[in-house]
């Protein structure tokens, strides 16, 4: 889903640019957009390119700060790359490295006495009529000297009347729509971000780390630039087709924290240096695909795949015991020392899959050389 609103429309830029910020603060900033050729020469402001590219590699959050004062730098500063460390979408905020953008909800109560119907008696007592919800901005940044932990740099002079998840919605289009790729280290969509909340228009993050343990990858997929290293994804997964985009096939590490039924025979074919299958237990039928696929395909050495099985009631045979009688005892070797199971396939020449299973009912693949 995408918000096709436009982030630096009037209407939403009346919702976070009314900040008090101090002029000291100001001064320094445009300080350091300045620099000298010699102690002998006068200071040279910086080209409109050079600009761009120091601005590129700013701190981030005086590079907001200077933003917010300087409508010059504005009419450009979201075609320039933003490089960030973290940036985390919560249920009321929106954190970039230390700089956090936070929700602050009014209610407001109307409290009267209601007209009686015709032949209707009542009680004339005070109730609620009407109640209205409005939401500012607040901009904090972490600071250890004080007791939060955080301290206010900037507070939004306006109020805007509309639902929480608008709020939350205005907020991230005017932070993050339109701009040029964000480069972010890491990516965190926490359990209680509303996913249905439309993501911003032509917002893509390349990003090294990706954690959304509690939404679908389809919902995040929209907003994950095709030039993300993706090292690691925490990410559920409910369609088979997003197991073939190239992001998911690239991931080094990927753990998934659901898994629709349907994707099953997708495990099978993941090639991935890491899997991690965490509140799922996959059915015994599953997990043999999957070292089935693994002996006849081959993964390269230090390969590991986690998940926990099922057990079936009526099926009396150990998983182990069928994977080795399935390979006939040719290509298994079967052993047991405290409480872990193992069973080690040839794969090929140069290297064996070591399957591992214990009484937690944990099942671990690993391509290991011989």
């Amino acid at each position: 889903m995408v918000c096709r609103r436009h982030p630096n429309s009037l209407e939403n830029s009346s919702f976070v640019c009314s900040f008090t910020i101090p002029r000291s603060t100001h001064t320094t900033l445009f300080s350091l957009l300045s620099f000298r050729l010699s102690p002998l020469t006068m200071s040279k402001p910086l080209s409109y390119q050079s600009t761009r590219c120091v601005l590129q590699y700013f701190d981030s959050t005086e590079r907001f700060l200077l933003t917010s004062h300087c409508p010059a730098i504005k009419q450009f500063e979201k075609s320039i790359p933003l490089r960030l460390k973290s940036l985390e979408f919560k249920k009321d905020s929106i954190t970039w490295n230390d700089l956090r953008f936070c929700l602050n909800e009014t209610v407001s109560v109307q409290i009267g006495v209601k007209r009686a119907r015709r032949g209707e008696v009542r009680a004339r007592k005070p109730e609620e009529i009407s109640r209205t919800c409005s939401y500012s901005v607040t901009i904090t940044k972490k600071d250890t000297r004080m007791m939060s932990g955080q301290r206010t740099i900037a507070r939004c002079t306006k109020r805007i009347k509309i639902s929480e998840n608008k709020a939350l919605e205005k907020l991230a289009c005017i932070l993050l729509g339109e701009r040029n790729t964000v480069y972010v280290k890491r990516v965190e969509v926490e359990d209680e971000y509303p996913a249905d909340i439309e993501w911003p228009a032509n917002f893509k993050v390349a990003v090294d780390t990706l954690v959304a343990e509690h939404h679908n990858f389809e919902y995040i997929l929209p907003i994950v630039s095709d030039s993300s290293t993706l090292k690691y994804l925490d990410s559920q997964f409910s369609k088979v087709e997003t197991f073939d985009n190239d992001l998911v096939k690239r991931v080094g590490a990927l753990s998934i924290t659901n898994i629709n039924e349907s994707c099953y025979p997708k495990l099978a074919t993941l090639r991935n240096n890491t899997v991690d299958i965490v509140n799922s237990s996959l059915p015994k039928e599953v997990i043999i695909s999957i070292v089935k696929n693994w002996k006849e395909e081959g993964r390269d050495v230090g390969t590991f795949f986690y998940t926990k099985y099922e057990e079936d009631e009526e099926d009396e045979e150990d998983i182990l015991d069928t994977l080795h009688n399935l390979l006939e005892g040719r290509n298994g070797t079967k052993s047991s020392n405290e409480g872990v199971d193992r069973l080690d396939v040839s794969m090929s020449t140069s290297s064996t899959i070591v399957v591992q299973k214990d009484h937690s009912r944990s099942f671990t693949l690993e391509a290991v050389r011989k």
